[in-house]
This record gives structure tokens, sequence and C-alpha cells, in this order.
């Protein structure tokens, strides 16, 4: 194989690729949800500040992490993966250092746990977060089979793969793997935060700290709606009426 093409299929099977494409992902969502964010990030309660500001700390802190230390699609398979009755099917292709995923588990319920209070605090209760966890939960088991096959389909490939056109063709079913991997890393992180979200908003209810907050988001919106109805003429309604004409 040429030397383009060990190039392009190392950087397609290394693990911090799907980190990289992750932490895009997570700044693209955050640079199309500014609004929202920025009302996050200067909540007027000082507790809730710190609670926006360590949440984004520890996720920022957990996707460098993950994504150089560790590996999201193994991370996301290790529940399934315990479950396993046998050895043999609890085996594990490049396994990561028992420490090191420690680490990596430890920041992601810490992530979890203050994005959860978040999202007690500026999106939903109970409700929502239970039906979000059934959505989420339904979500996760189809497509994180469809992944599993996909990731044996990737590395047959890529022992078979011996030409530049090969390689370039194991490319497509990366893409697919990739998009499916952020699907099931996504359900994944959400189950997980829905779980927490739980136990963190009966918490927070029973010291009285998940008191909703009014958002300003529509504001603006409702001072030009006030300010146009302002400017329009308050025309009598007798003014606008006319007799009804019987037809001949």
């Amino acid at each position: 194989m040429n030397t383009l093409a060990d190039v392009i299929e190392s950087t397609l099977l290394a693990r911090q690729a799907i980190g990289v494409v992750l932490i895009l992902l997570c700044a693209v969502a955050v640079y199309r949800n500014r609004p929202l964010l920025r009302e996050v990030w200067h909540d007027p309660a000082r507790f809730w500040r710190a609670i926006a500001r360590m949440a984004a700390v520890i996720g920022i802190v957990t996707l460098a992490w993950v994504a150089l230390f560790d590996d999201w699609l193994q991370l996301v398979a290790e529940p399934y993966r315990l479950s396993m009755p046998w050895d043999y099917q609890r085996v594990v292709f490049d396994p990561v250092d028992p420490t090191l995923r420690a680490v990596s588990v430890v920041l992601i319920v810490a992530a979890l746990a203050a994005l959860a209070c978040l999202f007690a605090r500026h999106v939903g209760g109970y409700g929502l977060q239970i039906v979000t966890l059934a959505l989420s939960a339904m979500i996760w088991t189809p497509i994180f089979i469809m992944n599993q096959r996909l990731n044996a389909m990737i590395v047959q490939g890529a022992e078979a793969s011996e030409t530049l056109p090969e390689v370039l063709g194991l490319g497509a079913f990366w893409i697919v793997r990739t998009a499916l991997g952020m699907v099931t890393i996504g359900a994944t992180l959400m189950t997980g935060m829905m779980l927490l979200a739980l136990v963190a908003t009966a918490i927070l209810d029973l010291f009285g700290l998940r008191r909703q907050r009014i958002t300003h988001e529509a504001d603006g919106f409702f001072a030009e709606l006030q300010r146009r109805a302002a400017q329009r003429e308050d025309i009598p309604l007798k003014t606008l009426w006319r007799p009804i004409r019987r037809p001949l």
C-alpha cells in the first residue's frame, strides 16, 4: 500500500478521530445556540452562574481528555460489554488503560451531573426528563447495534484495503460509522444525563433551589411588537362600519 493510503487509513482508524469530530459538533452546537447559552451563563442567581461555569469547564476537559486518551465508541459500549456473561465476549480490541478509563468515567459523570442540574433549571422538570429518557433509550438500542456492525466492517475493510481507491471506499463506510457513532454517543450521554437529572431535580426541589427563571429571550420581539402597535392610529369601529345592502 502506498504512503498516502497508509496515512488515510491510519487517520480513519485512529481513536482520536471520533473525539475530534465530536468536539467540532459540540462547537457548532454552542455557536448555533448562543442566545440560550448566554442566558444560562448570565443567570441572575450566583449559584446557577457557578454551576454553568463548572459545567463548561468540566465539559471542555472531558471532551479533550477522552479525545486524547480514551475512545468514545469503547466508552459507550462499556455497559453492554460488561453485561456479557463470558470472558471472550468482553474482549476489547486495542483496550484503553483502566486508570485512564476511570478518569474518563469520573469526568463524564461530573459533566453530566452539572448539565442535568442546568437542564432542570432552564429546560424542564420531571415530565420532560422522563419523556427524553424514554426517547433516548429507544434510539440508543437500534443505533448501537448498527454501529457495532459497522465497526466490525471498518476493521475487516481496513485489513483488506491495499490500494488508494479501496481506502477511499473505506472512507465512505467510515463517514456512515462516524455519523451513527455520534448519534450513539449522544443517545448514551442523554440517557445518562436524564437519569441523573431526575435525582438532581428531586434534590434541588428538596432544598428549594430549582425555581424556574423567567427568561428574556423574547423581550426584543415583544418590545418591537409594542412599539409598532403604539404607532398605529386608534380608529373607532364606527368609522369602519358600512351598512349591508341586500342584493336585488
